[in-house]
């Protein structure tokens, strides 16, 4: 099985939708260097074959199919947020290395179930928390092992978008909040940048907008997390930014320490373009980089990835946070 894994670089894209697309396409046009797009799986037959015939890869609707008529040895899954259990279980009964699009899970019972299955196959398997290899926060994690920074005490994080995101083009909107979607991308850079284990959060949101739009989930919501080490973090995620907001995202990190402070924003891309509309056009490019991440993991080489335990301590964060917003109280971790 590990021999199988190891010499397989061609991957299936589990999931047609927003990140499957991405992915796809960035597969198919050689970006990553050492890995091929073997096919796409989608139980929309009419997403996967859209997306198959962009790519120039055959569609299929079951994972066990896909796998016997590709021979794929890694799979990338981006399967809605709360969907990804299934999918990871078949993956490692069949051999497979895999790749989990964020969040790992939206119970503290499956994030576990599939960390289970893949050790008991024993298989390469990561999180896409795939701002750790976003240039900026590559750079924040060398200041920090430098010691330049000292011990990390305060986040003060933002991730927010535009109202279009889950209005036109997130299909299962309705099935996630902002905070799965959005801030467990935050969650796990200061859980990588700092190594802190959680101890509580208390979160409040605000719903209204996106329910006019058809959309039953939270507009907005806001975190503090307290760790065990006494340090603390303000997390923010919105989905209701103007559609006109530049750059399509708005991302500030600001982490404190106690020599020195890190402030990161990659809102505005470093270029800034004025014609019949003003623009910031994206140029901090990672997901290549993400990918043959992945690709040196299942090789052997050093492990600079997301593991799926980093990807549960996450899951309990939100499933916590989740609880917070129903109860308006404090809620352990």
């Amino acid at each position: 099985m590990l021999a199988r894994m190891t010499n397989g670089k061609r991957f299936l894209v589990i999931g047609a939708g927003t990140m499957g697309n991405g992915y796809a396409r960035m597969l198919a046009s050689g970006r990553v260097p050492g890995a091929t797009l073997a096919g796409v799986v989608d139980i929309d037959g009419t997403k996967a074959l859209e997306l198959a015939n962009a790519t120039g890869a055959p569609a299929f609707g079951d994972i066990e199919t896909a796998v016997a008529e590709t021979g794929a040895g890694a799979a990338y899954v981006a399967t809605p947020d709360s969907l990804h259990r299934a999918p990871v279980e078949v993956l490692a009964r069949l051999g497979l290395a895999i790749l989990v699009e964020k969040p790992l899970a939206t119970t503290v019972e499956d994030a576990r179930a599939m960390m289970a299955a893949v050790e008991h196959a024993g298989v390469y398997a990561e999180v896409n928390y795939s701002n750790r290899w976003n240039p900026p926060f590559v750079e924040a994690m060398r200041t920090v092992d430098s010691g330049d920074i000292g011990e990390l005490r305060s986040f003060n994080v933002c991730l927010n978008n535009p109202v279009s995101s889950p209005r036109d083009r997130l299909r299962w909107s309705g099935g996630t909040t902002p905070a799965w979607f959005l801030m467990s991308h935050c969650l796990d850079l200061a859980l990588w940048l700092g190594r802190k284990k959680a101890l509580t959060v208390y979160a409040t949101g605000g719903r209204g907008e996106l329910a006019g739009h058809g959309i039953e989930t939270y507009d907005w919501i806001h975190a503090v997390v307290r760790y065990t080490d006494g340090a603390d973090g303000v997390f923010e995620s919105c989905w209701i930014l103007p559609d006109s907001w530049p750059g399509g995202v708005e991302f500030r990190f600001k982490a404190i320490g106690t020599k020195g402070v890190i402030d990161v924003d990659t809102t505005y891309q470093n270029i800034a373009v004025t014609a019949e509309r003003h623009r910031y056009p994206g140029t901090i490019q990672w997901a290549p980089a993400r990918l043959q991440a992945f690709l040196r993991g299942m090789e052997g080489e050093v492990r600079t990835g997301v593991p799926f335990g980093d990807g549960l301590e996450v899951t309990r964060i939100l499933v916590a946070l989740h609880r917070s917003l129903e109860s308006g109280s404090v809620e352990p971790v």
